[in-house]
């Protein structure tokens, strides 16, 4: 008897770890389906004893089980493994995930040439460089004098200069 007690009791400790390591690391059930059948041959276990003692515990994981995975996903992600297991938060500001954002922001408020029609995206050339732009209101005609307003990540934003 003292033997079923343990492992009635390794049972459900069993089924306890598989459900948090399934919250943390989920892989489609399989890890909670184990904890499922743990817990349900502890109670199964603890009914071939006593079927008192089988009821009260069938009783507690239906109880506990909804109760413990609450507690586990509100308090897991504040517990320093999980926090190393999950991504942080992207502290990169626009335009950091490009490599030329920096170059193109150093073009803003150059004047150049449209080498094509920007209706309202088309390209313009400088220092021998061909860049997509895009106009920033209107038309604006191929050959036609355009200065750079803005340039965020690989986004080049023009306006025509009137004459």
């Amino acid at each position: 008897m003292a033997g079923t007690v343990f492992l009635i009791v390794v049972l459900l400790l069993a089924a306890m770890v598989l459900t948090v390591v399934e919250i943390c690391t989920p892989i489609f059930g399989l890890l909670a389906a184990g904890a499922i059948g743990c817990a349900a041959w502890a109670v199964y276990l603890a009914w071939t004893l006593d079927g008192l003692f089988g009821m009260i515990l069938l009783i507690a994981c239906l109880v506990g089980a909804p109760v413990y995975v609450v507690a586990a996903v509100k308090l897991l992600p504040k517990t320093p493994l999980v926090r190393r297991l999950h991504l942080g938060r992207d502290k990169a500001e626009a335009g950091e995930g490009t490599p030329e954002a920096q170059s193109l922001a150093r073009l803003v408020g150059r004047t150049t040439i449209a080498e094509t029609v920007l209706r309202p995206s088309g390209t313009i050339r400088v220092d021998g460089r061909r860049l997509v732009a895009q106009a920033e209101s209107v038309m604006i005609q191929k050959g036609s004098e355009v200065r750079i307003i803005q340039a965020a990540g690989n986004r080049v934003i023009v306006r025509q200069i009137e004459k």
